[in-house]
């Protein structure tokens, strides 16, 4: 087998990130290669399916088709499977077989009906969990989520919880009509909040490096030098905008922003400053007036927390859920004042 050795240059500490980060994946057809003169498989799972093999049959009627007879066949197919692997380790790798039967594989979940967006984010709900049954006491099963938004640190609480209520509505059956009504529902009462209440959680790391690119202090006098415009991230500016506002209004009682502090980051309309958001902290008990007074983008906050999370969750159903939920008519777009 051929091995193609490289080097790693350099390893970065990525802190608290918002983004899934998936285990290494192997970008060629064999799987297997050596770490540390180790031989080594990549960790991506095999499966299989026995649908294509028996949905004639279950279609005919010739075979039954249902919960139990679901989970005793595909239980019947990993005991089956794993009979196999001694012979197959002793054949590829020359193991004895008694180091064979080390190798296993099992069934993880039995569901009712699933919800598969991309590779490694899906929905389903379960009913038999490697041997453990939740359609029972009346329910028809539990919901299992796997690199959804209703997971990430950056969807508001309120947000996450809708989600998952509206998710599993879904997987019990619930029509296009009645996800309709819900979400609207939602953006009335998102609406009604007050515009802080609106923006997305963010942890502020590096922010003692990024202000130090913009702003230079002369140690003997403090006297700040505004060194021009850096590129940062969007929620270190926020922050970045929220110290600058405090120390504009002469605010010496609110937190200021530190680096790995959680934020919360608003949206603004158009302003004389220039600035497009600001990040407030969360521990911060009691929110200034000042703050309160920010032209808030309630629009633009409702699009970012509702309908792209939402269209991220659902919108490979195509059931066009934000155009069919606009809370905003063409009158209120008209005789909006900036």
């Amino acid at each position: 087998m051929d091995i193609e050795r490289t080097t790693v240059k350099s390893v970065e500490c990525l802190g608290e990130v918002d983004d899934y980060v998936y285990d290494i994946s192997i970008d060629k057809q064999d799987p297997f290669f050596f770490a540390n003169d180790i031989l080594v498989h990549n960790t991506d799972s095999v499966y299989f399916s026995a649908w294509p093999v028996i949905k004639d049959d279950v279609a005919s009627g010739a075979m039954q088709w249902g919960k139990e007879q679901c989970i005793q066949l595909y239980d019947q197919l990993g005991e089956a499977v794993n009979e196999t692997f001694p012979s197959f380790m002793e054949t590829a790798f020359h193991t004895t077989r008694k180091h064979g039967e080390i190798m296993a594989g099992a069934r993880e979940v039995v569901a009712l009906k699933g919800l598969f967006i991309t590779k490694k984010r899906y929905a389903a709900l379960v009913i038999d969990n490697e041997g453990q049954r939740f359609d029972v006491d009346g329910k028809l099963g539990k919901m299992k989520a796997m690199g959804l938004d209703l997971k990430r640190s950056d969807t508001p609480l309120v947000m996450q919880e809708f989600m998952s209520s509206l998710l599993l509505d879904v997987l019990t059956g619930s029509e296009v009509d009645h996800v309709v009504d819900r979400i609207k529902d939602f953006k009335y009462q998102f609406k009604d909040q007050p515009g802080w209440e609106k923006g997305t959680p963010k942890r502020v790391n590096n922010l003692t490096m990024y202000t130090a690119k913009e702003w230079s202090i002369d140690p003997k006098t403090k006297a700040e030098t505004y060194n021009g415009k850096a590129n940062m991230p969007g929620h270190v500016r926020a922050a970045i905008n929220w110290n600058r506002l405090k120390k504009m209004h002469g605010d010496n009682y609110s937190q200021s922003i530190v680096d790995g502090m959680k934020t919360i980051v608003c949206k603004l309309k158009p302003n004389p400053l220039g600035y497009s958001s600001v990040g407030y902290p969360t521990d911060e008990s009691h929110l200034p007036q000042w703050f309160k007074d920010l032209p808030f983008d309630d629009s633009l906050m409702e699009a970012t927390i509702v309908d792209k999370k939402i269209d991220n969750l659902l919108g490979v159903l195509d059931w066009d859920l934000a155009g069919k939920t606009q809370t905003e008519n063409q009158f209120d777009s008209i005789f909006s004042f900036e």
